[in-house]
């Protein structure tokens, strides 16, 4: 039998000199957070990491159309001499702008509500969040589990003899509150050692349910059903997810294009599993890393899937780093470099690694993420690479097309957190969802990505928002980046009528027949020419309404 070669090109390009992120990452233990989301509101990627002694670095996307990048920004947001972890950016009182969370190893977590402009309150105190100064948190998602349009927290703890607080599930209680319902709900998940959780809805029945990735091969880990009264059921060992491995980052992504969601976690030197979702035909997963080439086999944190190419079919990039105390230079003298993996998707098993031909492959890591920070339509990965700055690859643009979209809630959460988003076109389907929190420590930008090939035409798109109710959207261009509103398609998706583009009600609003103008879906205020809902009419608001200048209209 002949042996096929399949030779791969990467096309990612290292801009990090260029770029000059800088972040300290000298020091603490397994990593700290990275999040590559948008949160001043311009639909420009930002990027936020944590640091080892709690000093958080924030630096905005320009978008310049001569050179893209950023600039770092110094926020009234405070964390000194705690190591953080999770950073994590959501609307938790949807109110238009990002609120944002940190977790901290060995001390409290903390929240910040947004109040605008970005200027910030410690709401930590008052929220109803614990303020335990002993809890090893590290990984947190938001989403909205009970469906009544507020965001719900998840904070992941890495119990010990010493430690032993179970995980944190907190209800949103509608008015910046929370309240610890994790007995109730029955997610506590034992005396675990948790690194990362996910809200996803994994068998689409309108409720979120919850992946919860555990660093013991005797604490196996869960995927708690979501029964839709308040509580969870562990379904793990149903679905054949129940893995006792030292699991480290817990990545979503339907790898081989037939319609659901599956899911790769890494782990140590055994080796990583790859679990294609089977639900619809055996009712189970089945690891098919060995068959795909993903297993490894070294130590491996976080993990995403991304096309990289634009080809349809999401590409695999796995961080890699050590489990031990960070002090450069003797963590590379006592275990060397530890090379990252790059696997390109071809649709065709296995995938090829393409590693060797990546740059600035070998280096530590420990929590990656995806966006697109010069706004190319080709997505980029971030690596907070343990060194004085962080690594961005990004990609090289082709002749593939794409489209991005950022679904935004009106009755269900502003930030559309859960929402399932496929999209219908000359080259088949593609599905991805609304993540908030998830991997190993990280945050994907809120625009989702999609790579069409060299389709040239979008059939449809559909949107499950969260709740179960499905929305299509027809009309939509190759090559652009849309905001979709919920029920913005008016009769269904045939967009038959098209508001005059004047009287586009943006961020925070709706069109108020009655009185013919924008009026807040949050407040009886009424200010129509305020796109973005930050109480100002300002060049934001009047990049929301190009946004949707000159799009078509049928009928």
């Amino acid at each position: 039998m002949s042996t096929i070669v399949i030779h791969v090109k990467s096309q990612l390009m290292n801009v990090s000199s260029d770029l000059q992120l800088a972040t300290d990452h000298t020091g603490g233990f397994l990593g700290t957070g990275v999040s590559f989301s948008d949160f001043n509101g311009d639909d420009i990627d930002d990027l936020t990491f944590g640091h080892h002694e709690g000093q958080l670095r924030f630096y905005l996307g320009n978008n310049n159309e001569t050179i893209a990048g950023f600039q770092e920004v110094i926020l009234n947001i405070s964390n000194d001499q705690s190591e953080a972890k999770m950073v994590l950016w959501a609307d938790i009182d949807n109110d238009g702008d990002q609120d944002f969370l940190v977790t901290n190893r060995n001390a409290s977590n903390k929240l910040w509500r947004n109040d605008g402009g970005l200027e910030f309150t410690d709401i930590s105190e008052v929220s109803g969040i614990s303020t335990n100064n002993d809890t090893k948190s590290y990984g947190a998602s938001f989403g909205d589990y009970n469906n009544d349009g507020f965001l719900d927290l998840y904070i992941c703890n890495y119990h010990t003899y010493v430690d032993s607080e179970t995980n944190e599930l907190y209800q949103n209680n509608g008015d910046g509150t929370f309240t610890d319902v994790t007995a109730f709900a029955g997610v506590g998940n034992g005396f675990a050692q948790s690194f990362q959780s996910t809200f996803i809805d994994i068998d689409l029945d309108g409720h979120l349910d919850l992946h919860v990735i555990n660093d013991r091969i005797d604490y196996p880990n869960v995927f708690y059903k979501n029964n839709g009264d308040g509580t969870f059921l562990d379904m793990a060992n149903m679905w054949s997810v129940n893995l006792g491995i030292y699991a480290m980052s817990s990545s979503l992504g339907d790898y081989d294009r037939d319609g659901d969601m599956d899911l790769y976690v890494t782990n140590g030197f055994e080796g990583n599993s790859l679990l294609r979702n089977d639900l619809n035909d055996s009712g189970v997963f089945v690891d098919i890393a060995v068959q795909e080439g993903l297993v490894v086999s070294q130590m491996c944190w976080g993990a995403c899937w991304f096309d990289h190419n634009n080809d349809t079919w999401p590409d695999l990039y796995v961080a890699s780093g050590m489990t031990a105390y960070t002090e450069i230079p003797d963590v590379f003298d006592d275990f060397g470099y530890q090379p990252n993996q790059f696997f390109v998707n071809q649709g065709a098993s296995p995938m090829t690694n393409a590693s060797s031909s990546t740059p600035e492959i070998d280096q530590y890591s420990f929590a990656v993420a995806t966006g697109d920070y010069n706004n190319d339509g080709f997505p980029d990965i971030v690596s907070h690479q343990i060194g004085n700055h962080a690594i961005v690859l990004a990609g090289v643009p082709n002749e593939n097309h794409y489209l991005k979209i950022r679904p935004q809630g009106v009755t269900v959460n502003r930030d559309a957190i859960g929402a399932v988003v496929k999209v219908f076109h000359s080259g088949g389907i593609e599905i991805n969802a609304v993540f908030c929190g998830d991997k190993y420590l990280a945050q994907n930008s809120r625009h989702l990505h999609f790579g069409l090939g060299a389709s040239t035409q979008i059939d449809s798109v559909v949107v499950q928002w969260p709740g179960g109710s499905e929305e299509a959207f027809t009309g939509i261009s190759i090559d652009t980046s849309i905001v979709i509103i919920e029920d913005s398609s008016l009769d269904g998706g045939t967009n038959d009528e098209c508001p005059d583009p004047w009287n586009l009600c943006g961020i925070g609003t709706v069109w108020d027949g009655t009185s013919e103008t924008c009026i807040s879906i949050f407040t009886e205020d009424v200010c129509p020419s305020d796109l973005n809902n930050d109480g100002i009419i300002s060049v934001p608001d009047l990049l929301v309404f190009l946004t949707y200048f000159g799009t078509i209209c049928t009928g």
